[in-house]
């Protein structure tokens, strides 16, 4: 027997289609924007302490707020994990999943190359 539903009532935003983003979008976004950009840095400091050899054009810098932007990423796609395990939605969950291992192999990257070539680093001290 189908449930009386008046006109007049509203629908809960999770019913049906809504425009509204989801956390596990909105997490998985921001971790894979985050993520891309912090690879392209990590390649790009690869490049210049490797083959060109100019260390001043790298983000020798600002190394630890990378480092922090590095587990903020891993931090979000693992809360993206988290709520698309919850949706029980397969290949999402196959996405997400692939994010935290991105995500946690670019921060393995720059921690052993921050810590390989740390005697390349110009350091001032005042």
């Amino acid at each position: 027997m189908a449930r009386f539903r008046p006109k007049y009532a509203k629908r809960h935003l999770t019913q049906g289609t809504s425009r509204w983003i989801r956390q596990n979008e909105f997490y998985l976004g921001i971790a894979a924007f985050l993520g891309v950009i912090l690879f392209a840095g990590l390649l790009n400091d690869f490049i210049n302490y490797t083959i060109m050899e100019t260390p001043l054009n790298t983000t020798q810098s600002f190394t630890y707020i990378t480092l922090v932007i590095h587990v903020i990423a891993f931090m979000l796609s693992i809360a993206g994990f988290v709520y698309t395990t919850m949706r029980y939605q397969t290949r999402m969950d196959r996405i997400s999943f692939s994010l935290i291992v991105f995500n946690g192999t670019c921060f393995l990257f720059r921690v052993i190359l921050d810590l390989t070539l740390i005697n390349y680093r110009m350091e001032f001290y005042i």
